[in-house]
Order: C-alpha cells, then sequence, then structure tokens
C-alpha cells in the first residue's frame, strides 16, 4: 500500500466527497486513482468558495441544507461535515497517506497526484480563515463576556467563580464571588474586585512576569527548533523521491530495453507505459520543486538584541492595545487561574516563568488587592 501510494494511487476504500474512484493502468495490472465526480465536485466548489467569501461553517450548513443539497450520506448536512471538506487537502489534488500508519513511518505525500478540485492558493486561503476563527474551548459565559478575566478568577474560600457585575447606574464593574451574590456576605468572605484596576493588575504582572526579554528569546528559540524539524522533514522527504525516481528510471530502461530486443512489441502497451513513467517522472519533480523551496524558506535565528527588544515591546503593546477578544485569549494562554482572598490575589500561570521576571523560575504571583470599593458602590451594583 505505501508503494502504491507513493506513486500516486489512491489505496482507500471510500473516496473524498466529490471524487470517484477509477482504474488506472500501473505496469501489468489496475490500480485505483481518483478524478473529479462531475455533480459532486461543483458542491465541494461552491462549499470553499462560499467559505472563501467569509461564510462559516455554521452558514455554510444552513445554506447546503435550505438549498435541498445532500450530505455525501444523503442526509442533512453538519458542521462537522462542511469543516472536514474544507480541511481536507486532497480537494488540492494532494495525495497523503499513512498519517496514522502502524509502523509509525513518515506518511506518504504525492503532489498532483489527481486532478484538483480547488487550488492550493485558495485551499490555504481558507484554511487560514478557519485558523483565524477557531474560539479556545470555553465556557458560553466566558466567551460572551465584557469582561476580560471571566472564568479565570475564584474565590480562595469557596471555590466559586467571581463574575463580572455591573452597576445598576452602569457606572460601575466588579467581579463579585457567585456565593456572595446568591446568599449575602454571611457565606463567604470574598471581596468585591473593581474589574477595570484589578484586570489593569493582572495584565500588569503577565506584562512584567511573562513578557521579557528572555522569555521573547526562548519564543524565538523555539519557532526556530519548529522550522529545523520542517527542515528535517523535507529532506527526509526529498531521499525518498530521488529513490523514487531511480526506481522510475530504471522502470523505463526495462521498457526501453524491452522494445530494442524482443521481436514482437505490443506498441500502444508499451507507449502507454512510458507516458505513465514520464508522468510520473512530472509528478516526482514537482514534488522536488517544493521541497527545496520550502527548505529555501528556512530563515536564519533571529536572535539578535534589537529583534527580540522589539517583539517584547510589539508584545506588550499588544496586550494593552488589542481588542478584547484577542487579549483574552492571549491571558487564557498563559494563565491557569486567579485565587483571590481578601487582600491578595494568586494568579497561577501555566508556564514556569523566566529568569528575568519578577519570581524567576515559580509558575505562581502573589498580588495584593487594591483597597476594597466603597461600601455605597457595592449596594450600587446590587
Amino acid at each position: 500500500m505505501r508503494d502504491a501510494a507513493s506513486r500516486g494511487f489512491w489505496t482507500s476504500s471510500r473516496a473524498p466527497f466529490g471524487y470517484k474512484r477509477v482504474l488506472a493502468q500501473d505496469g501489468r495490472r489496475k490500480r485505483l486513482t481518483l478524478e473529479p465526480d462531475s455533480s459532486s465536485s461543483r458542491i465541494v466548489k461552491r462549499i470553499f468558495e462560499l467559505a472563501e467569501a467569509g461564510k462559516g461553517t455554521l452558514d455554510i450548513t444552513r445554506t447546503l441544507n435550505d438549498e435541498g443539497i445532500a450530505s455525501p450520506r444523503g442526509k442533512a448536512w453538519g458542521k462537522t461535515s462542511v469543516r472536514g471538506i474544507l480541511t481536507n487537502e486532497a480537494y488540492t489534488g494532494t495525495l497523503v497517506w499513512g498519517e496514522s500508519a502502524p509502523d509509525k513511518a513518515a506518511p506518504v505525500r504525492v503532489e498532483k497526484a489527481f486532478p484538483a478540485i480547488v487550488s492550493k492558493a485558495q485551499f490555504r486561503r481558507v484554511n487560514d480563515l478557519l485558523r483565524s476563527r477557531a474560539p479556545r474551548v470555553a465556557h458560553p459565559r466566558r466567551v460572551g463576556s465584557s469582561f476580560l478575566l471571566n472564568g479565570l478568577v475564584k474565590c480562595k474560600t469557596c471555590k466559586s467563580a467571581l463574575a463580572g457585575q455591573v452597576s445598576k447606574s452602569g457606572k460601575f464593574a466588579y467581579y463579585v464571588c457567585q456565593s456572595l451574590m446568591k446568599r449575602g456576605s454571611r457565606d463567604c468572605d470574598a471581596p468585591r474586585l473593581d474589574a477595570h484596576k484589578f484586570d489593569k493588575l493582572v495584565v500588569g504582572g503577565i506584562r512584567s512576569n511573562i513578557l521579557t526579554e528572555s522569555s521573547i528569546r526562548d519564543l524565538v528559540r523555539l519557532v526556530d527548533e519548529e522550522m529545523d524539524g520542517v527542515a528535517a522533514q523535507q529532506l527526509r522527504r526529498l531521499e525518498t523521491i530521488d529513490a523514487e525516481r531511480e526506481d522510475v528510471k530504471r522502470d523505463l530502461d526495462r521498457v526501453w530495453d524491452y522494445i530494442e530486443t524482443s521481436d514482437y512489441v505490443d506498441t500502444a502497451d508499451a507507449a502507454a507505459r512510458i507516458r505513465e513513467l514520464k508522468e510520473q517522472q512530472g509528478l516526482l519533480e514537482d514534488a522536488e520543486v517544493e521541497a527545496k523551496a520550502t527548505l529555501a524558506e528556512r530563515r536564519p535565528f533571529l536572535d539578535d538584541e534589537s529583534t527580540v527588544t522589539t517583539f517584547a515591546r510589539e508584545m506588550r503593546d499588544f496586550l494593552n492595545e488589542s481588542e478584547l477578544t484577542e487579549r483574552r485569549s492571549f491571558i487564557e494562554s498563559f494563565v491557569k487561574e486567579i485565587v483571590v482572598s481578601p487582600g491578595q490575589a494568586k494568579v497561577h500561570y501555566t508556564v514556569a516563568l523566566p529568569p528575568d521576571s519578577r519570581i524567576a523560575g515559580g509558575d505562581t504571583d502573589e498580588m495584593a488587592i487594591p483597597v476594597p470599593v466603597p461600601s455605597a458602590d457595592q449596594q450600587a451594583a446590587g
């Protein structure tokens, strides 16, 4: 199966929606490949066009169902099916086999293995849109909240969450313990926190503890290591391509030798085999160009002082100036939870703090909470 897949043949028992399986000659035997299905491929193209126009998977699902278009299983469409199509690289004509192979070997990847339904550029644009919209998994209240730290702040005394609350006048905003809101002060001694001041306190802690030059340098190093991994993968791919090209060359030599030495030659079969091997050579040459282009994009390690300093400054600015949802997502990447008690907040980070932070090597930071809001404001918030 690996050998067949490496030469661009389809080894799965089912074709992706939009394609149909057809037989193709492979020497003396026939193997399966794919070609677009005239009716369902139009639906695939439509799905990609809707996504590129800015429609989300739910909107696309509703559109298809409203128009009475049957899903791959002949039933109503679901978001999962739509997303599965939008993220399936097969629609660019790329064959990928063995991603979950039991031998743990590198998967087979063949470009232009069969006709594409969408272009690589369109596939890339659509998937960039999908990634940009992908939400973090969070409680619905946290996602819909206008409070920066909703879902992260907890009460040390009763273990309940602190939720954002706005006063009746609309002038004040607080984080208030749920127990306090439901049952009154006898059940909990958690302070009522001024939301603006508390947000500022936590953000300031992240800026001074997380967004240091050493942590940014570590981030650059991790990116560099990731790119090294990509480079190693492409080098292995080039080795595979070279081996496959040698195999194709040997097969071509055998065909030419057969033509030259045999008394009787089936010219039609020989021509078809030569044409097939030439096509394989072309596919391998294209794959080699793509792999070498990826390697050429390998950037040098960006470890100079000016770059790291500039990046650290830009990250700090981002935390102060970006939109609420972006700031919240950024904070949730680094903060596991914030536990509050009278006069104190303990921030639990998801990572060990860098050496040049205020609490080097630790993963918690204790902060003094500002003076509680006046009781008049507390009453206004009720």
